[in-house]
Parts: structure tokens; sequence; C-alpha cells
């Protein structure tokens, strides 16, 4: 990681690392080290609250006070801690509320990736459909309104 750091930094361009399931990086705790130990502005961290669901961790209460100096964007996705299985935003115990509320408070420009996975949700893939996407869309503009963000 360290040389892909060094090199993202010879060619200028931004490294991602998401907290997928299943890897090193899956909780807060290691994600943390990893992003400590590359110790670059040109590697920053993917924040994807139903991946760390699916590890047992509460996104926005243990994850994100750890590694929120190096987040650079949000995958928007939730599942159920007590099945891991996905579910809409908003519907599972990714704490998406609080995660707006701080991306709000941030006053964050970016964007949201939605990955929702409604459909197949497996490790390093997932399939939501054209139908189930629109209900993935509908399911983020909710809390979106509600928190008074307007996206694009």
């Amino acid at each position: 990681m360290k040389r892909l750091a060094r090199l993202a930094e010879q060619e200028g361009i931004v490294l991602l690392h998401e907290n997928e399931k299943e890897i090193y990086g899956d909780n807060g705790e290691r994600r943390l080290e990893i992003l400590q130990a590359c110790d670059s502005p040109k590697v920053r961290a993917a924040f994807d609250p139903a991946n760390f669901v699916q590890c047992g961790v509460r996104p926005m209460t243990e994850a994100f006070p750890l590694v929120k100096d190096y987040i650079a964007y949000f995958h928007i996705k939730d599942a159920l801690m007590e099945s891991g299985k996905v579910v809409p935003a908003g519907e599972g115990d990714g704490e998406l509320e609080a995660m707006i509320a701080e991306v709000k408070r941030q006053g964050y420009n970016g964007f949201l990736s939605l990955e929702p996975h409604l459909s197949a949700a497996e490790t390093f893939q997932g399939f939501s459909g054209p139908e189930l996407f629109v209900v993935a869309v509908r399911a983020l503009k909710k809390p979106l309104t509600e928190a008074g963000i307007e996206w694009n």
C-alpha cells in the first residue's frame, strides 16, 4: 500500500480504499492502520456503511470517528446487522440519518455513490437491476430531502 501511495503521489492521482467486507481493512481499527501506514494525502477512504454493518461494526458510532479525516466520498448501501442482508438505504443498521447529518454538518460538496446491491450481494459483487435501482434512489432521496440537502 505504501508503494501504491508513492506511485499515486508521483502520478498526481488519489487512490480510494473501500471498507469492503472480508478484507483486512473491513473495520475501523484496521482501516485506520492502513491509512496511517500509507501516510499520504493521495490515499483516502470511501465510506460504505453496509460493509461495516456486515462486519458487525456500527458505521457512524464505531468506525466513522476513527477514519473521518480520511474520507473522500461515501458509498450508499445499507444492511441489517442481524443477517447482513442488504436493504434500501435507511432501512437497515447503517446509521444513514447520522451519516447524512454529518455530511451536511461538514458542508460536504462531493458525491454519494449509490451502490444498492438489492437483488444480489456477494463478496466483491452485487446487482440491483433497473427496478430495484429506482427503489434505491427513492430510499436515498427521502432522507436527503428531510435533511434539506439538494442533489443534482
